[in-house]
């Protein structure tokens, strides 16, 4: 009884090994690739046949980067007839990375067979190709004489596989940072308050901000009622700051919100521009007054010299 539960054993796993190939093919370039790199695989570009996991790992010399690359798709077709071939495509291929290696990676068929292309040519690169398939009628055949080869792509129904990785929990990053469980980024900090908080300064090129603040253009509507100049020197008086501007100790507990900073700037840039424009009619009228007088005044000059003679 022994030996037969002994002999079920073996054969068990032998079946279940049987669906795991490491080490298909291993590559190595004591130099530079012309074309690229080619894996030529065995498996057949057939519909419905396989749903494999290859998984790509080694080291990129070339840029000092561990090679960690997972590979999945599944071949379907778009026609009527499942025996028309020309309708076979690769249905949602993915990649993801776990190393810091992320090249340009095509699936692609040549002579009926699935290629994988890494378009990249990196200077004494190394990996080794593995992988996992079960319960799509797959053959041991299919995983053996693999090749890697530095040919251009030729194939057909190419397509870029599209990389795909998702974390969960908080993801630590270096300099004190992190991604937090609930979407928030600490930058500088792990304990961000809002989606993202940085510990620090930002240097950016362009800061596009969103706003429901509406933009103040109603102070130049008639009916707004703009403070007179009196009023906002008395206001400055007695608070030490604009009218609906925050005060400094505001400023220092509570930060600044910069949308609703800009919306208050804003609108006193406007309502400067009122008083200037109020200022310069009255200019204007207190010109056309003096030109009044001047001429008056010549008048009289004129007049006054008359009589004299």
């Amino acid at each position: 009884m022994k030996k037969y539960y002994l002999i079920l054993f073996l054969l068990s796993v032998a079946f279940g090994s049987a669906q795991n190939y490491s080490n298909i093919v291993n590559y190595s370039i004591n130099g530079t690739p012309v074309n690229g790199v080619k894996i030529k695989t065995n498996l057949p570009f057939k519909v419905d046949s396989q749903m494999p996991t290859i998984t790509i790992s080694g080291f990129n010399y070339g840029s000092s980067e561990p090679i960690r690359l997972m590979l999945v798709y599944y071949i379907w077709y778009t026609g009527v007839n499942i025996e028309d071939s020309s309708t076979y495509y690769f249905y949602e291929p993915k990649m993801s990375s776990s190393g810091s290696y992320t090249p340009q990676v095509f699936l692609s068929v040549e002579n009926g067979k699935v290629v994988i292309f890494i378009n990249d040519k990196s200077y004494f690169q190394r990996f080794t190709v593995s992988a996992y398939a079960q319960g799509m009628q797959e053959t041991s055949s299919w995983f053996q004489g693999w090749t890697v080869v530095d040919e251009p792509m030729t194939g057909i129904k190419t397509v870029e596989v599209p990389y795909q990785n998702r974390f969960k929990g908080n993801v630590y990053l270096s300099g004190g940072s992190i991604w937090n469980s609930a979407g928030n980024v600490g930058i500088g900090t792990e304990n961000p308050d809002a989606r993202l908080t940085v510990n620090g300064t930002i240097h950016s090129k362009e800061v596009k901000v969103d706003t429901s603040i509406p933009v103040p253009d109603y102070v130049f509507k008639e009916d707004y009622n703009l403070r007179s100049l009196q009023d906002v020197e008395n206001y400055i008086k007695e608070n030490s700051h604009l009218p609906e501007i925050p005060s400094a100790k505001e400023f220092e507990q509570n930060g600044i919100k910069v949308s609703e900073m800009n919306m208050s700037l804003l609108k006193k840039i406007e309502e400067l521009t009122l008083y200037v424009i109020q200022q310069n009619k009255k200019i204007y009228e207190l010109q056309q007054e003096n030109k009044k007088l001047t001429d008056l005044e010549a008048r009289f000059q004129k007049f006054e010299n008359a009589i004299k003679n």
